[in-house]
């Protein structure tokens, strides 16, 4: 444990600039958080310095006020519209710099936080530039109570005939909602369900790509992935679709590149190989006009700036350069139209937002310790060579 002495030294020395240095502030809070003159943690409002930011401190004593006790849950609603800004942002400034005709559209999946207040204020705050993505029947029908009618719906995941008959009930109300089809099996549940109905379906499709984004979750991706269709499975569905006279509802073409995608050159590649995908796609008679890009979007947790699994080597604004670029780059060689774009990047658009303020309940001192003295000669050869 260092001496008073050396504490109070430590504690002399002590300024906001060097907090700011030995937190990494800077490289991982994104704004979204910073030190005031007082020494405080704050919430600021990021690029509005005319709103004071939130100390964490004063958040405590309210709490304490309330009878309330730590740990806290804290959620800043004001970081999830900053998010969705952020996002929506990025990517329309590489639309415009690619004089890109499509529109884009940030899909938030409710998997990533299912509390109401959470998806409220990003729909809300998306005016219209976001939709929501289900992956079960709860989801589904959490979702089609919220969306406004002019938003977009994704179904993925597993789906059975109820699933399939809640989404196409979704249409029959005007919803835009896209039966993402990752499995050959779910086409003829669709195609019973919809005529039973009496409504055509909007369909998607989602292929693996060969290319993998190296990360924490890579296995999500790839053509190993659990869901998915192979080349020879698209060519299959397509013709299933075409002896139904349904191709013109295929809309949407769907990959999963992985998550939490920490080097912008495979997100690169994973797109370059989906272009070529939409192309082949549009070739065949497909009427696509819209291509999710999932999700992969990364969060730089420890600050790094690195291809670390828990960092990212990109922005916002390179991740949509990217996305943009591989796409517009195929439909220019093959003088096809430029497709809506949609992600599905629902880590980067929750994850700054809320933090858990607890106790501290112990202090450990790091220390060097007494060093032990080395093997001597005559020693075992294998405690010898741990020196």
């Amino acid at each position: 444990m260092p001496s008073l002495d050396e504490r109070t030294q430590a504690k002399q020395s002590w300024s906001v600039a060097r907090a700011r240095h030995v937190y990494n502030l800077p490289n991982w809070a994104e704004g979204y958080f910073d030190i005031d003159p007082n020494g405080r943690l704050v919430a600021p409002h990021r690029g509005q310095p005319d709103i004071a930011g939130v100390p964490l401190e004063a958040l405590v004593q309210d709490f304490h006020s309330l009878g309330l006790r730590l740990p806290v849950l804290v959620r800043f609603q004001h970081i999830l519209r900053d998010r969705v800004t952020q996002l929506c942002e990025a990517v329309d400034r590489a639309m415009r710099e690619r004089s890109y005709s499509g529109r884009y559209t940030a899909v938030y999946p409710i998997k990533v936080n299912q509390q109401r207040s959470v998806v409220e204020q990003i729909l809300h705050h998306g005016s219209g530039r976001v939709g929501l993505e289900a992956g079960s029947k709860p989801e589904l029908m959490a979702v089609l109570a919220l969306i406004k009618d002019d938003g977009i719906i994704i179904c993925n995941g597993y789906k059975d005939v109820e699933y399939i008959r809640l989404a196409l009930i979704g249409r029959l109300l005007g919803q835009r909602v896209y039966i993402v089809v990752e499995k050959l099996s779910e086409l003829e549940l669709i195609f019973r369900e919809s005529r039973a109905l009496g409504v055509t379906p909007l369909l998607g499709l989602r292929v693996r790509l060969a290319s993998i984004g190296e990360g924490k979750w890579q296995n999500t991706g790839g053509d190993k992935a659990k869901f998915g269709l192979s080349a020879a499975q698209v060519l299959a569905l397509i013709e299933r679709l075409r002896e139904e006279s349904l191709l013109d509802s295929m809309r949407l073409l769907h990959f999963h590149m992985g998550s939490q995608i920490a080097n912008i050159s495979d997100i690169n590649r994973g797109m370059r190989e989906a272009g070529r995908f939409y192309a082949d796609l549009r070739a065949l008679g497909a009427a696509i006009d819209v291509v999710d890009v999932g999700g992969g979007l990364g969060v730089d947790y420890e600050g790094t700036g690195s291809r670390a699994y828990c960092s990212m080597n990109y922005t916002l604004p390179e991740y949509g350069g990217t996305i943009v670029r591989a796409l517009a780059d195929i439909c220019d060689d093959e003088r096809l139209p430029h497709p809506d774009i949609v992600t599905e990047a629902g880590r980067a658009m929750t994850a700054h937002h809320a933090v858990l303020i607890t106790n501290v309940i112990d202090v450990e001192y790091a220390s060097a310790g007494d060093v032990s003295r080395p093997a001597q000669a005559d020693s075992v050869v294998v405690l010898r060579e741990l020196w």
